[in-house]
């Protein structure tokens, strides 16, 4: 993995990258949770979602939103975060141009990135969310988008998150046409702290994906 610096609306942005030793290898990007909150490129969830995707045999890339990090610019909104969002997945495709399939993953707030990133590109093949921000509900940019993906949830999150999951899966098969298979990491909370809730994490979701996109080459 190397470090790169992707050229953004509002400056630099800075990103570590994975290239596949296979030319035709799928792709792809993980989005961090609200850096207000603490979550960047470098922790501890976005690299084990990296890894996993990297071990599988990705090309896969994790970046800093504008003003984290070394990425130039200011904090921003969610628009701004899409904008450099869309960057990055312009980047990675353009890097592999002979790839025709890309995966999104997204913790915290990064969930919901994913979810409105899906909407606008019809190209993602799949996606893992982990922990999403149960404080958002609005729904609104949801439009019939079939596919499937992973919800990863600590089994000791608080009350409102573990709601949260079912009423989202409800809500993104009623509208959207997404199907999510959920998976619950005995004693984990939305940080996954220790070492074997961080590996157990790992493990789920290279098995969904390697399963799913295994899978996919068949259809």
């Amino acid at each position: 993995m190397v470090d790169v610096i992707i050229p953004g609306e509002a400056g630099k942005l800075h990103a570590v990258y994975h290239k596949s030793a296979t030319d035709i290898a799928p792709l792809a990007v993980v989005l961090s949770g609200n850096p207000r909150a603490g979550y960047h490129m470098n922790d501890r969830i976005s690299y084990a979602l990296f890894r996993a995707y990297m071990d599988i045999g990705f090309s896969v890339a994790r970046f800093n939103y504008r003003g984290v990090g070394d990425s130039e610019g200011t904090l921003g909104a969610t628009t701004d975060n899409m904008i450099d969002i869309a960057t990055v997945i312009d980047w990675i495709q353009n890097q592999n141009e002979d790839s025709d399939k890309i995966w999104l993953s997204g913790n915290h707030i990064g969930a919901w990135y994913v979810l409105q990133a899906m909407m606008r590109r019809p190209e993602v093949s799949g996606f893992t969310l982990i922990s999403p921000d149960y404080g958002v509900s609005d729904f609104a940019f949801l439009s019939p988008r079939p596919n499937r993906g992973l919800l990863l949830q600590g089994a000791n999150e608080n009350e409102d998150a573990q709601a949260f999951g079912p009423h989202l899966t409800h809500i993104l098969k009623k509208h959207a046409q997404i199907t999510l298979e959920t998976i619950h990491i005995k004693g984990a909370d939305e940080k996954f702290s220790t070492p074997a809730e961080l590996k157990q994490l790992y493990n789920d979701v290279k098995a969904y994906v390697g399963r799913e996109n295994e899978e996919n080459k068949l259809l």
